[in-house]
């Protein structure tokens, strides 16, 4: 992994966030942060393209599925790597459907957290 790993984190749980934030950002990573969907989307121009979207599924303002659905309409990032996040029973179906890189069930363990982030960063092209 190299320091220039730039992660977005999408959820609207404050305590979730600011864990997952803390535990990436010790490893390495670049970490930045929204609320929901559509604040992501707004971060998104201003960002350099995230390595990888950890996203919650259940926020206010826009979701995670109308937000996946919006982030893959734009050409750049339509193959961005995507990780659902969500305590949804089904969800794992759901993600499948989706096409998403990855899927975190809540309550996860934060090995679980960085070995699916780390899969995904590593060897991936620049």
């Amino acid at each position: 992994m190299t320091l220039n790993e730039r992660i977005l984190l999408v959820d609207d749980d404050d305590d979730i966030r600011e864990v997952m934030q803390d535990v990436l950002a010790s490893e390495g990573y670049r970490v930045d942060v929204a609320r929901d969907g559509a604040e992501a989307l707004a971060k998104l121009p201003g960002l350099t393209p995230p390595s990888v979207i950890l996203l919650d599924m259940m926020m206010p303002n826009m979701d995670g599925e109308t937000f996946l659905h919006a982030l893959r309409s734009k050409p750049q990032m339509a193959d961005a790597r995507v990780v659902v996040v969500s305590g949804s029973a089904n969800i794992r179906e759901k993600a499948t459907a989706m096409h998403v890189a990855a899927c975190l069930v809540k309550p996860f363990e934060l090995d679980e957290l960085l070995g699916v982030v780390r899969r995904l960063t590593e060897g991936k092209p620049h």
